[in-house]
């Protein structure tokens, strides 16, 4: 697991609904974080939400497709805990 994912930016719940015209999914969650992936039109966003503060972290599709194979394929949940708390202090 690549301990070095960061979000792009943090987002505001308006910046996540207009993102989510079309729906939200959640792909997973761990501790305090779900990563999930919104859509409007043809552009598909993803995100990490921390529902411990209540903050969203706009992120690549790198790096959800990174946190949710691991999640799914056996990876370590410590490592991805780890990974999730990184991309959460990345913009602070």
């Amino acid at each position: 697991m690549n301990k070095g994912l960061t979000a792009i930016k943090e987002v505001s719940r308006e910046e996540v609904m207009g993102l989510a015209q079309n729906g939200l999914r959640e792909l997973f969650d761990l501790a305090s974080y779900k990563v999930c992936d919104a859509t409007t039109g043809d552009v598909q966003s993803h995100f990490v939400y921390d529902m411990s503060t209540h903050r969203c972290y706009l992120i690549d599709v790198a790096s959800c497709y990174e946190l949710v194979t691991a999640f799914y394929c056996g990876g370590d949940k410590q490592s991805i805990l780890q990974s999730l708390n990184g991309i959460a202090k990345s913009v602070n």
